[in-house]
């Protein structure tokens, strides 16, 4: 969770602000069958955090700020 908080705090704060919408997903707590994208990454094995953009996976294991920034600000 603190993963996500730090990228969500990060994109705030740069001219992408107004260009991301993040959801935290807890796979000890959600329903999975609302998030099939995010079911089937997790199906494949990868490592835990997984990172999702738009729908699809980027990242997997530690987040990466300055990627995901260079990835959403090309969108």
């Amino acid at each position: 969770m603190e993963m996500y908080k730090d990228l969500c705090r990060f994109l705030e704060q740069t001219d992408v602000k107004d260009k991301f919408e993040m959801t935290f997903i807890d796979l000890e707590e959600e329903n999975m069958e609302d998030f099939e994208n995010a079911k089937k990454v997790i199906e494949r094995g990868l490592k835990l955090p997984i990172t999702l953009i738009n729908g699809k996976p980027a990242f997997s294991g530690k987040v990466d700020q300055i990627k995901t920034y260079q990835i959403v600000k090309r969108m």
